[in-house]
């Protein structure tokens, strides 16, 4: 019986087709094979390579057992797009992948003396098993993720690399193992096959993260495409890993090479319609996706001008005033404090004071991070708009005030600290901007020693104006 397998095996190599173009070959490789057998067959290594045909070399046997092996740890296409997934829906993958760990450890250790050739075949298979369980996911589990890890860190000691970064961009494989893996999953991210296979977007993603600047601008033809068709789709899930990877390509790529390529327009107009969205997944990387757009970060000539950057700015405005989650208002006024530390509130001034005022005087529950945002807000406002604060002098030391009042019930703590920090700071900047109005505010108010803030404002007071205001 043990002969037969090994016979069945040397049959398959003479009859073995080339995949179907839309198909990775790993779902045909199990159709005539169990797991157990596979096993068998790298148990006995001498026996299958004895007798296998001639015309194949070992090498080639240890990758196309390889691939043989992955195939049963993987996520494969289902029949519809269009349905909800749990661990039940992949109930043997995990516990098969760290069986297939284990085997592939051992043709490890056989693949040492073979041409180069044939270990970037090997690498490329086994680091797609890999990204396959790197995290939690429907199809992973805890000893499923160990055994990545652990296999990982044996691929890396075996190709004597520092991290997964620097193998899959290594230069002593050529093309590199990035570049070869990208050609094996692109019957899987077709624009009529990503979807099939829920696994696709996730492992995209994974391997996309680790390579970085300057290797990742190599792949621009190659790894654009992916996110576009993920942030289009209508679950919020694929959605947000677009978004991420789009992420990464911003922090990798060149602002240059974006503009010049197209892949700047392209992606703010991708994103731009997902800026009404309400989930919070979305609005919490959304946002600073869209910041990091080189468009976002060019100085407007004329405050008059207005531009995307403005719009957006506008929406997160109306978002933050409007929002009875204060979680998600908080989480809007971070983005707002991002925002306007790149750009000018110039158009937005008035709004923005009024929704600072209407928070702070409204929330008196809100967390201590919420009134952090808002005094970094303030800092901001200041620094950009300082020409107009003697028009807005009053709007803003009520806000100051009013967080200092909330903040005394919990004077001990780190927070409260930072806040009495930031409001001496913003204070001081206010005072800088337009010194004879602050005085001439804060000239009674210091008088009652009760009043909340009446020692910050004093300890402003007697700090001296520089003869430049703050730009």
């Amino acid at each position: 019986m043990d002969d037969k397998i090994i016979m069945k095996y040397a049959t398959y190599l003479k009859e073995v087709q080339p995949p179907d173009k839309n198909t990775l070959p790993y779902q045909k490789r199990i159709e005539n094979c169990t797991l157990e057998e596979a096993g068998y067959l790298i148990n006995h290594l001498e026996d299958v390579f004895s007798t296998a045909p001639k015309e194949f070399s070992t090498g080639y046997i240890i990758c196309n057992l390889s691939e043989l092996i992955v195939a049963f740890g993987l996520v494969h296409a289902t029949a519809s797009e269009d349905q909800d997934y749990s661990s039940e829906d992949f109930p043997e993958t995990a516990k098969n992948a760290v069986e297939c760990f284990k085997y592939l450890k051992l043709l490890l250790e056989k693949l040492s003396p073979q041409e180069r050739a044939y270990k970037r075949f090997f690498l490329i298979d086994t680091i797609l098993l890999i990204a396959t369980h790197s995290e939690t996911y429907h199809w992973s589990n805890e000893d499923s993720i160990q055994a990545s890890k652990g296999f990982l860190d044996c691929i890396l000691e075996h190709t004597r690399n520092e991290d997964l970064t620097s193998l899959l961009c290594d230069e002593y494989f050529n093309p590199k193992i990035f570049k070869g893996i990208l050609k094996k999953m692109r019957p899987l991210l077709l624009k009529d096959t990503w979807m099939l296979n829920p696994s696709s977007c996730y492992i995209f993603y994974w391997l996309l993260s680790h390579v970085k600047h300057p290797d990742l601008a190599d792949y621009l033809s190659e790894v654009f495409p992916p996110p576009f068709m993920f942030v289009s789709y209508h679950h919020d899930d694929q959605k947000v890993i677009g978004m991420k990877c789009f992420d990464h390509l911003l922090d990798n790529i060149p602002p240059s090479l974006m503009v010049l390529t197209g892949n700047e327009d392209a992606i703010f107009h991708t994103l731009h319609p997902l800026i009404h969205l309400h989930e919070r997944p979305i609005i919490q990387i959304l946002f600073s996706c869209l910041l990091k757009l080189p468009m976002m970060k060019i100085k407007q000539k004329k405050f008059t001008f207005w531009g995307d950057c403005d719009q957006i700015l506008l929406r997160l405005l109306n978002c933050a005033e409007f929002e009875h989650d204060p979680e998600k208002k908080k989480l809007y006024l971070s983005h707002v404090r991002d925002f306007i530390v790149c750009t000018s509130p110039m158009l937005h001034l008035k709004h923005l004071i009024a929704i600072l005022r209407a928070t702070i005087a409204s929330d008196q529950s809100q967390s201590k991070e919420s009134q952090i945002i808002c005094l970094e807000i303030v800092q901001s406002i200041i620094k950009w708009c300082w020409p107009r604060m003697e028009h807005h002098c009053y709007d803003i030391l009520v806000c100051i005030l009013d967080l200092q009042e909330q903040s005394t019930a919990d004077a001990s703590s780190d927070a409260v600290a930072k806040i009495n920090h930031l409001s001496e700071e913003c204070l001081t900047l206010l005072m800088y901007s337009c010194e004879r109005k602050f005085k001439s505010l804060v000239s009674d108010y210091i008088e009652d020693s009760e009043m909340p803030g009446h020692e910050l404002l004093k300890k402003v007071l007697q700090k001296e104006c520089p003869m430049l205001c703050v730009s």
